[in-house]
């Protein structure tokens, strides 16, 4: 700069200009995250950067070149440097949006049976939040419709043969187990798609890292879903025997299955153990699932807890 500073020539009024220039990178840097996409921080700085030399051409050619050559190279610093500035600005107010999306699932808690729990709210935190609420409520609601399904075909029935006898409709309609199937298909694709679409999400997001494997990890592998596979091995075990229970060869036997035919008998033991190895896998995949959602909520807590600048 120099001793003249304030001589800025006849029309020359670089000081508003300059004043100008910084407001509208200061209103950007405020508005753009709650319009705009988020970006990496060299990014954001580089853009900010131009903004701010774009702003300095405008207030130039408006009245700054007709200021000294202090106040030209001066106005250009100051407008280069606030460009950076908003760029910051913009870039914690991207990390803020994104972590308070993230923290649905630094907070997120497992029920009796294993279901997530959300905390309060938080759908409304992002929009990753907003989809794995969604998410979460379409698998409860397909949880229910397979259960009311199995209910209405009487598959509960087929573990008593006190139940059997006073409910016997499963073991007359053994087909009405194909559009079960049908049913869980459908489930598990729309499973999938979900969790794609999660993951999309997720990538997109303007988060450390480990956040983002923490949250993933969460919300599942669509291309490594176990469980339709498991709940069509029940049915298919479920079907053989509606099968072998409508030749009607069992009675009775004080609460038990009992068979005139040996032939049914073996079959009928074979498929108990079929079953039960079947809901032992369930069971292996439920504790799973529980056990990769608390370490993936532990991931994000840790994440979380550093800086929004800290190098992953």
């Amino acid at each position: 700069m120099s001793d003249n500073w304030d001589e800025e020539g006849p029309h020359g009024h670089p000081l508003i200009a300059t004043l100008a220039g910084g407001a509208v990178l200061v209103l950007a840097a405020l508005l753009g995250p709650r319009f705009g996409s988020p970006l990496p921080f060299p990014a954001l700085l580089i853009g900010g950067a131009a903004a701010g030399l774009v702003l300095w051409l405008i207030g130039f050619l408006a009245t700054t070149r007709h200021a000294n050559l202090g106040w030209k190279l001066g106005s250009l610093a100051l407008l280069i440097g606030a460009g950076a500035g908003a760029a910051a600005i913009a870039h914690g107010q991207f990390q803020t949006q994104s972590r308070a999306d993230a923290s649905s699932f630094a907070e997120i808690e497992l029920a009796a049976d294993g279901t997530p729990l959300l905390p309060a709210g938080a759908a409304a935190r992002g929009p990753v939040s907003r989809l794995y609420a969604e998410a979460l409520q379409a698998d409860v609601a397909a949880q229910r419709a397979l259960g009311d399904a199995l209910d209405k075909f009487g598959a509960g029935a087929l573990n008593s043969p006190y139940l059997l006898q006073q409910n016997p409709h499963a073991i007359g309609n053994c087909k009405e187990i194909a559009p079960i199937r049908a049913l869980v298909a459908e489930q598990g694709l729309a499973r999938m798609a979900r969790r794609k679409a999660l993951a999309e999400e997720i990538g997109s997001a303007s988060l450390p890292r480990a956040a983002k494997l923490g949250i993933a990890r969460i919300v599942g592998d669509a291309a490594a879903d176990p469980l339709p596979a498991s709940q069509q091995a029940m049915l298919d075990a479920t079907a053989e025997l509606c099968t072998l229970l409508a030749r009607r060869s069992w009675y009775n036997a004080n609460g038990y299955f009992g068979f005139r035919s040996g032939a049914d008998a073996a079959a009928f033991t074979a498929l108990g153990a079929r079953r039960r190895a079947v809901a032992e896998q369930a069971g292996a995949i439920d504790r799973d699932a529980r056990a990769r959602i608390t370490a993936g909520r532990d991931e994000v807590r840790d994440a979380l807890s550093r800086s929004i600048y800290a190098r992953d």
